[in-house]
């Protein structure tokens, strides 16, 4: 395999789709909220928020294989859990995957940097300071969020109230009380993407230390946690239109909800044989993106 697809491969492009989602509806409602909207801030907070989302994929993948979480990994299923297994097969070498994934950090720094100088006050500034520390801390030091049973609440934040709110902030220039209710599904549907990979790295992730969900609660009530987090997403939205704080079309979120039950029904079904769970993985992921896609869209007639 050459350098160039291994690293391709290392940064696990597709799992953007979650970045896309928040930074879409942060800045969808600006324009819904504020019926302000910067075509130009809206692609440069994306591209450094996904510089920075790349580069925790990458740290990820660094800090699973100098642990031996990814040797232990038995049940991997690349690029879903188990990583991508580009540093862990030789592709690439793990201070090679460090540098990369520093230079992404630093290129999402820069970008973070320049719409702080761009609009008021320093809420970019802290904003990116607070997700370069969940980037590096959800898996490694200083914070090991993953290994003190706070991973999935790190990614919460960082997904949800971070990036959320940041990209309302750059295109409204101010702050709303309601961001920080619209910011609790994407962060918790991406949460929820990780939550569901948990589950095949349960034994690995076991070896080497780590709390997460799946570990801390056990698979079934883990999967109950799961449905029951859902279907907050789908109440939040029905409280927001109830008090107009968006509008009647949002509620075409709920078109997303037999993926919801699928990711549910196929997780429950399928535990133990791991390939056949791969399908609940994959309803997660697609459920979080549609499930942004719609609500951004809504915003936005």
């Amino acid at each position: 395999m050459s350098k160039t697809k291994a690293i391709f491969l290392l940064m696990r492009i597709p799992f953007l789709t979650v970045t896309i989602g928040s930074v879409f509806v942060g800045a969808t409602f600006a324009w819904f909220h504020n019926h302000t909207f910067n075509i130009g801030l809206f692609f440069l907070t994306l591209i450094g928020a996904c510089f920075l989302h790349l580069a925790c994929n990458i740290a990820n993948d660094y800090f699973d294989y100098k642990s031996g979480n990814d040797i232990l990994n038995k049940n991997a299923t690349p690029p879903f859990s188990g990583g991508s297994r580009m540093i862990l097969d030789g592709f690439v070498k793990p201070k090679e995957a460090l540098i990369i994934s520093f230079i992404l950090a630093i290129l999402g720094a820069v970008i973070g940097l320049y719409l702080n100088f761009l609009v008021k006050g320093n809420i970019v500034l802290f904003i990116g300071i607070a997700g370069l520390f969940l980037v590096y801390g959800y898996n490694g030091p200083p914070l090991n969020l993953v290994y003190k049973g706070l991973g999935e609440l790190g990614i919460f934040l960082a997904w949800g109230p971070l990036m959320v709110i940041g990209s309302y902030y750059v295109q409204a220039q101010k702050l709303s009380p309601w961001i920080f209710i619209l910011s609790i599904p994407p962060g918790i549907l991406t949460s929820l993407v990780l939550l569901i990979n948990e589950f095949a790295d349960e034994e690995a992730d076991r070896g080497v230390g780590r709390k997460t969900f799946v570990i801390l609660f056990g698979q079934k009530k883990a999967l109950n946690i799961y449905f029951s987090s859902i279907i907050l997403c789908y109440l939040t939205i029905i409280i927001c239109v109830i008090f107009k704080i968006m509008p009647l079309l949002s509620l075409l979120v709920f078109i997303t909800s037999p993926l919801a039950w699928l990711g549910f029904k196929s997780g429950k079904k399928n535990l133990g044989k791991w390939k056949e769970f791969l399908s609940s993985v994959k309803a997660t992921i697609l459920m979080n993106f549609s499930f942004s896609l719609i609500l951004g869209f809504s915003l936005l007639v």
